[in-house]
């Protein structure tokens, strides 16, 4: 009997119709299943099984999706991420509910890693209403600080400050915004890096894919980041092997959060290489794909083959 296997895969960057069309072919022929396409978000949880329309996801074989699950609307509770959960307790999922959560938060992320003792910037989560230890986590990062959104993107709005007023008058205003008092802030310490040697690495389980440089594309030249996403093809990105320190790195942190589909940026410091980004949708650029001379739709059906295995 044919393996069903559902599918969600959105036309979008390099996922062009042909794009989508080869993966499908792909993995009919080589796993010999039935393709059904349902996307999964448009699903309604009853009695603790998945149904979109007549569908229940939970009769599949397996279930392979990369979109995204809008993190910076849903936040920590997500109903998407409820209803791969429920999904995945019978039915094997690509990617799952659980690192896609832990991917999106950015302090989840920074934990997962820290706790597997890989090399990630210092970073610290408190009260934006505790000004005590807002001022103590400063002066333990050297008095030079990231405040970073825990559900955001392309680098957009990150802030520094070298200034305790600084510090203090920011986190105010964003608390200005934001209703509860209580809120928790990311702040991560900022560490002196060469930006010539910023790279971010893309991988499919335990395969790295290719490396990639950004050019500087906003107004501050601490960072990379592309706030009006003009390199979002990745056109002016330039392709690269990521040195092997990199490479352990980032496969290291692919096995500690678990996703799939996952990418890494890292910064080149005193130290050595250090993960200051977790992306749950890496930058799949044609460019890059095509020097690295990857086969998108093999290495998918590569994925989907291995998750097989393991059940």
């Amino acid at each position: 009997m044919k393996k069903k296997i559902g599918f969600n895969k959105k036309i979008q960057g390099i996922f062009d119709a042909q794009m989508i069309l080869q993966i499908k072919e792909s993995l009919s022929k080589k796993i010999d299943c039935e393709i059904i396409d349902v996307d999964f978000r448009e699903g309604v949880i009853i009695n603790d099984r998945v149904f979109v329309n007549d569908i229940c996801l939970n009769d599949l074989d397996l279930y392979f999706w990369h979109d995204t699950v809008y993190p910076r609307v849903w936040g920590a509770d997500n109903h998407f991420l409820h209803i791969l959960s429920v999904l995945e307790k019978t039915t094997p999922v690509v990617n799952s509910s659980n690192s896609t959560r832990i991917v999106n938060d950015k302090f989840l992320a920074h934990s997962a890693l820290k706790n597997a003792h890989i090399p990630v910037g210092d970073f610290a989560l408190v009260r934006a209403d505790d000004t005590q230890n807002l001022r103590r986590i400063f002066s333990l990062f050297n008095n030079d600080v990231l405040l970073k959104p825990r559900f955001g993107g392309w680098g957009i709005g990150i802030a520094r400050a070298t200034k305790i007023d600084e510090l203090l008058s920011t986190v105010e205003y964003m608390m200005s915004f934001v209703p509860r008092s209580h809120q928790s802030i990311l702040i991560e310490k900022f560490h002196k890096n060469d930006l010539s040697k910023w790279i971010s690495v893309a991988l499919f389980g335990d395969k790295i894919l290719f490396g990639y440089r950004k050019q500087l594309m906003g107004d501050a030249d601490w960072k990379i980041y592309d706030p009006k996403k003009i390199d979002g093809k990745g056109l002016l990105s330039t392709f690269i092997d990521p040195p092997q320190e990199a490479k352990n790195i980032v496969l290291a942190a692919q096995k500690a959060i678990g996703k799939d589909i996952i990418g890494f940026d890292l910064i080149y410091t005193e130290d050595g290489y250090k993960i200051i980004d977790e992306n749950g949708r890496p930058g799949l650029y044609k460019n890059c794909i095509d020097t690295a001379g990857i086969d998108i739709a093999s290495e998918i059906t590569v994925l989907v083959e291995k998750k097989f295995d393991q059940i």
